[in-house]
């Protein structure tokens, strides 16, 4: 028998896809090896996966402590 490619569970809303589709400008992302940093100057919707020393970098969760 063939299964249907469909997801259990309640479908998203429009808000609820946009939330979370949404690049918000201001996020910053740094690398655990070398400790590069990015920081998101221009917002969208889609995906971003910053990469650096072929690892996915990680979000700040409060840059403005960074020293």
């Amino acid at each position: 028998m063939i299964e249907d490619d469909k997801q259990s569970g309640p479908e998203w809303s429009v808000d609820e896809w946009t939330g979370e589709w949404t690049i918000h400008v201001g996020r910053v992302y740094a690398c655990e090896t070398c400790g590069n940093m990015v920081m998101v100057t221009k917002g969208g919707v889609g995906v971003l996966e910053p990469i650096c020393c072929d690892a996915e970098m990680k979000e700040v969760a409060k840059p403005d402590e960074i020293r």
